[in-house]
């Protein structure tokens, strides 16, 4: 199969079809059986990765690709893949965890169930109050797994200090909003 910068622009298309008609049970199929994963979940990595090499084709990146087609596509599709397993696990501890709070922090060590229970739907409740700013602050960092320097960039701060530092104050002002309310309750 040849690639798409040798193909007019008219059967562009037909290639990207053909491609990932040829690759995608296999990519499936080895996503399926190595990560444990539903076939949705690994088609749609795969899909991903026909996508990140339109866009490498579109800006003529496909130059600096040292393999072939199919494993470039598996390794992309791959990489995908353990990004969306990451960000879903991640938040699956997070749910069990306050999202991503410290139990100290919360002062949660020997509470029953139901009690836990009740400080998370707090926890979510007074993350709906932040402002804004401190509420997409500790989303990126918490739930989506980001680190400082993509939380930076996303918010548009000048580098991962500040981003720290405004994760930090809205971990604080979250606290203070939780225990506050936990006293009245008391």
């Amino acid at each position: 199969m040849s690639s798409p910068l040798q193909v007019p622009a008219e059967a562009a298309h037909s290639w990207y079809c053909a491609l990932y008609k040829e690759h995608r049970g296999a990519f499936v199929r080895w996503a399926c059986q190595q990560y444990h994963v539903r076939e949705e979940e690994a088609t749609d990595a795969f899909q991903e990765a026909v996508i990140v090499l339109y866009r490498k084709a579109q800006g003529n990146g496909l130059a600096d690709v040292q393999c072939g087609l199919r494993t470039y596509l598996f390794a992309v599709g791959r990489n995908q893949l353990l990004t969306r397993l990451r960000v879903l696990r991640r938040r699956e501890d997070l749910d069990e965890e306050f999202h991503g709070i410290p139990d100290e922090a919360l002062a949660t060590k020997g509470m029953d169930e139901q009690e836990k229970e009740a400080t998370a739907e707090l926890v979510r409740q007074r993350l709906a109050e932040l402002k804004p700013d401190d509420r997409r602050v500790l989303e990126l960092y918490y739930l989506e797994g980001r680190d400082m320097d993509a939380v930076a960039e996303a918010m548009g701060l000048k580098n991962r200090n500040v981003a720290k530092k405004k994760k930090h104050f809205a971990l604080q002002r979250l606290i203070h909003l939780v225990r506050s309310a936990s006293m009245l309750l008391l």
